[in-house]
């Protein structure tokens, strides 16, 4: 787990403390690799139904890509 955001605020890690939270988090994930390194389809349908057995919800993913070496997504 790269980063945990809620409501566009950085919460992990060393988020502040008292940043107010909702009930929608946003979770960047990367390779166990390292940033920067391919997570195949199989990979990801087991992160998912890992979550769906802990009784989480999964409202929406996006697959982050890079394009000739560059980052086609924001940090």
């Amino acid at each position: 787990m790269q980063t945990i955001a809620n409501r566009g605020v950085k919460v992990y890690p060393n988020g502040m403390p008292d940043t107010f939270t909702v009930d929608h988090w946003r979770c960047r994930l990367v390779s166990e690799a390292g940033e920067g390194n391919t997570v195949d389809k199989a990979q990801l349908i087991s992160l998912l139904q890992r979550f769906n057995e802990a009784g989480l919800d999964v409202v929406k993913t996006e697959n982050l890509y890079n394009f000739d070496g560059a980052k086609g997504y924001s940090a």
